[in-house]
């Protein structure tokens, strides 16, 4: 039997992740949701994952402060990332600020359904590997 591919995902929308957390797995994927970036780290340190999926907006920090956190340690540092969020990406510089921090693209949760989502996954996991 061959290995699923394993995502954590960041989102503090319960129901939301919920629904692309069903649709990732459909598309064969293993995945686990954490709601607050403790629970995030705390996932990392049980098991690394393939590929990481991060929202914006996050009880006490962005998701910017998260991915930047993830490239200051040796073993996170190239986790390949997506961003997900409706979070406007014209504002702030956001979209500069995740990029410079190498997120790997940043998709809108009103037009990305759970297969568009697990199709962009496959992609930037074939795209990762060395």
């Amino acid at each position: 039997m061959e290995r699923k591919p394993f995502a954590v995902m960041l989102d503090d929308d319960r129901a939301v992740a919920e629904m692309y957390k069903l649709g990732l797995e459909v598309a064969g994927f293993r995945v686990v949701i954490a709601q607050d970036s403790p629970a995030f780290f705390m996932a990392l340190e049980e098991e690394l994952p393939d590929i990481v999926v991060l929202d914006w907006h996050l009880p006490g920090e962005t998701g910017a402060e998260v991915l930047e956190r993830l490239r200051e340690h040796w073993r996170t540092a190239r986790l390949p990332v997506l961003m997900l969020s409706n979070f406007s990406t014209e504002a702030d510089g956001a979209v500069d600020r995740v990029f410079s921090f190498g997120a790997l693209g940043w998709l809108t949760k009103s037009s990305t359904s759970p297969a568009l989502l697990a199709d962009r996954l496959w992609e930037s996991l074939r795209w990762a590997k060395p």
